[in-house]
Order: C-alpha cells, then structure tokens, then sequence
C-alpha cells in the first residue's frame, strides 16, 4: 500500500558562499502504509558546531517520534497538534539540560518548522524565523508561519518597523533549546488539493523575494525543479548564510494511479 498523503516532496541543504559549516538540517518521511507525511526544516544557532548539533536533535527526535507513532494517534482532532508539541518539547529540554551541563557561553538552539501533510489538512508547529509558503492554484503565495525575531515581534508589538543592522533584525525571539519552556505556534488548516507547499530556512527566504518564489513553486514541474531553482536563484544573489529548501506538490492523479497499478501486479 502507498502513502496516501498525496503529496511529493525533494529537499536541499547547502552551506551557502560563506560559512564554512552548515548548521542546517532537513528530514522528511513518506512511508507506505501512512496516511501522513512528516517535513522539517531545522536551523542552528549558537555559533561554531553547535547551532548543528541543535537541529539535527529536533530533525533526529521529530523523525524517530514519527516513526513509532501510529496514524490512529495522529488522525483525530488535536493529535497531530499534541504530536508535535510533545516531541518538540521534548527535544527544547534535552537541548536546554546539554547547554546546561556543558556551561556554553553561547547556548545552542534551533529554528525550526515542522509540518505533518495529510490528504485534506495540513499541521505545522514553528519557532524562530524558518518559514513555511503556500502557494495556491491561482497563483497567490501566504507565509504561513509567523517569523520570530526581534525586528518582527517589535512590529506586531509597536505596529511599526524598527530601523536597525541585519545582524540586530536576524536576533532569534524564539528557538528550540535555549530557554526551559519552549513557546510554539501550532497550526492546523485545509490543504487544498492544488497547493503547493515550500519550506526553508532564512538563508533561502532573505535572497528570495515572494514574487520569484511564487514564480518558482508555479513554473516548476516537480519538487526537485523547484529546490534546483531556488538553490541557484540563492546562491547567484550572494547566499551568505547557510541555505535549506524543501519543495511538497500534489501527487498528478495519473503517477498515484500508475503506482497503485504496479503493485498490485
């Protein structure tokens, strides 16, 4: 039995022109026998090899819940939602007890957005300013996630921009592992059949204006078109920070049907 999800998805991660360590990381799972599919995109801070070690924890722990957690928990209203909740929890304290114990001047973390696609709905937890687009049939492309940096909750908060240095805009407000408690947003909403759905971490969405990524996401035939694209398309416009992109399209009803056809024969 397929996945029945519907979806397709190709990710990327690149260390950027930069830097000389990438303290990105992905992960995404579409099994068979799953009515689910698990996307994350994680990104470290903290300085040197630290920021790493953060996102691969949230990358490796959400990955590892998923997999020993059935669709009949995930399904019902609230499961997916407490899903993610309990296994980002969980990762914030084993970060924040390391951070601890290890005394770090600079305590490690990560941003992260994490997403569970279901054939008609669509659940996503994130913290930081990683992001996750949708881009509708009609061309329309939403930032789903709300960025968590001081710049961005000064504005909610003051209904204005603050004037001030990228590096002072880019301070993380909110992030897996450097405080105790971990504050998420959590999200459930409809997936339209024909949307089409890109997450990121900031070294991709800083160098890629909504217009070009909308473009993007709409013009390409497949997820690893899009992620080709939106790789070159940074790194071309200087991609200093480290980049991950991560592409989820509909599944064509023809390819599902094709599948289907190959094995059960």
């Amino acid at each position: 039995m397929t996945n029945t999800a519907g979806i397709r998805i190709a990710a990327e991660s690149n260390p950027g022109l930069v830097r000389k360590h990438n303290e990105d990381c992905f992960v995404y799972l579409r099994l068979p026998h799953r009515q689910s599919v698990l996307a994350v995109v994680a990104d470290g801070v903290g300085g040197h090899a630290n920021g790493g070690i953060a996102s691969l924890i949230c990358c490796r722990d959400l990955a590892r819940a998923y997999r020993a957690t059935r669709d009949a928990e995930l399904i019902p209203p609230g499961g997916a939602e407490e899903f993610l909740n309990r296994t980002l929890g969980s990762a914030n304290r084993r970060i924040f007890e390391r951070n601890r114990l290890e005394h770090q001047s600079r305590p490690m973390g990560s941003t992260v957005v994490a997403a569970l696609f279901f054939a008609d709905q669509l659940v996503f937890a994130s913290a930081g300013d990683s992001r996750l687009y949708e881009r509708e049939e009609t061309g329309t492309l939403h930032q789903l996630t709300t960025d968590h940096t001081f710049a961005a909750e000064f504005a909610r908060e003051y209904g204005y921009e603050l004037h001030c240095t990228d590096d002072m805009s880019n301070i993380i407000a909110r992030a897996v592992g450097p405080q105790r408690n971990l504050e998420l947003d959590i999200v459930r909403r409809p997936r339209p059949a024909r949307s089409r759905y890109f997450l990121c971490s900031d070294g991709a969405s800083r160098y890629l204006p909504n217009p070009e990524l909308a473009a993007i996401l709409g013009e390409s035939r497949t997820p690893r078109d899009a992620v080709n694209a939106v790789m070159r398309r940074v790194l071309l416009a200087g991609g200093r920070d480290n980049i991950t992109a991560m592409a989820v399209f509909p599944q064509p009803p023809e390819e599902a049907t094709m599948k289907n056809h190959w094995e059960h024969t």
